[in-house]
């Protein structure tokens, strides 16, 4: 079977250099889901490069749930389960994948969403409104889009501790790790993604104690800032598309 596998001739940072290539066979379908890799030996012989650099990249690539060491009668390397992959250090593998899309946003967040601003309108205590009410105001006196996007996403995930449910919470706080770092990679770097003027609408409703609005408010905003991602993605594998070529 062909690989990936080629001497490696630049000496820079050489366990990153074997971590890509494992990895790029991996993403490129030739070593699939619970499939070995080539052990140390035959793998620093076909990379030119030592044993130990090997290990580096392995135990790295097992850091970031890639691959797997199995002891035993089949001992050795495998690829795991890549359904497992951690959202926010590999969201990028995990498009390239077909593992995770703005769909899967879309249904996750309209699902949870409504019923977690349904709680918080309920259980929100002033200390909560007032961090939301702290986060808006962040949000308006910075002047750099890195921080905007991770003060957008940090508002929801206030919004989310503050329903109660440290499930819900939990599972808001990676869609929205998701969403930052997508947004971050992907959006054009003089804009914020979404529709932020809503998140005061959102506020004030959750303030006001008004279930009704604050879920209306949530699902319009949901629905325009997934719109933004969704062209952001196909555009992001578009021009994936093309530098493989």
């Amino acid at each position: 079977m062909s690989d990936n596998f080629v001497k490696i001739k630049d000496p820079t940072s050489l366990p990153t250099k074997v971590e890509n290539l494992i990895k790029e066979a991996i993403i490129s379908k030739k070593y699939k889901s619970g499939e070995q890799i080539p052990g140390e030996i035959e793998l620093s012989k076909k990379l030119g490069v030592s044993r130990s650099v090997v290990r580096e990249a392995i135990k790295s690539l097992c850091s970031l749930g890639f691959l797997e060491i199995r002891r035993g009668i089949n001992s050795g390397t495998y690829v795991s389960d890549l359904n497992k992959l951690y959202f926010k250090e590999n969201f990028v593998d995990l498009i390239r994948l077909d593992r995770l899309s703005i769909k899967n946003l879309t249904q996750a967040r309209l699902f949870l969403e409504p019923e977690v601003v349904r709680l918080t309108v309920e259980n929100a205590t002033e200390q909560d409104l007032e961090l939301m009410n702290q986060n808006l105001k962040d949000y308006d006196s910075s002047d750099d889009i890195n921080q905007k996007v991770y003060l957008s996403g940090t508002f929801h995930k206030i919004i989310a501790k503050a329903c109660g449910n440290p499930l819900y919470s939990f599972f808001i706080d990676s869609i929205m790790d998701f969403s930052e770092a997508f947004i971050l990679t992907t959006q054009p770097k003089t804009k914020v993604v979404g529709n932020t003027h809503e998140h005061k609408g959102i506020f004030e409703a959750i303030k006001n104690r008004n279930v009704k609005e604050a879920q209306e408010l949530t699902l319009h905003h949901i629905n325009f800032t997934i719109a933004e991602m969704q062209k952001m993605e196909k555009t992001y594998l578009r021009l994936l598309e093309e530098s493989s070529r």
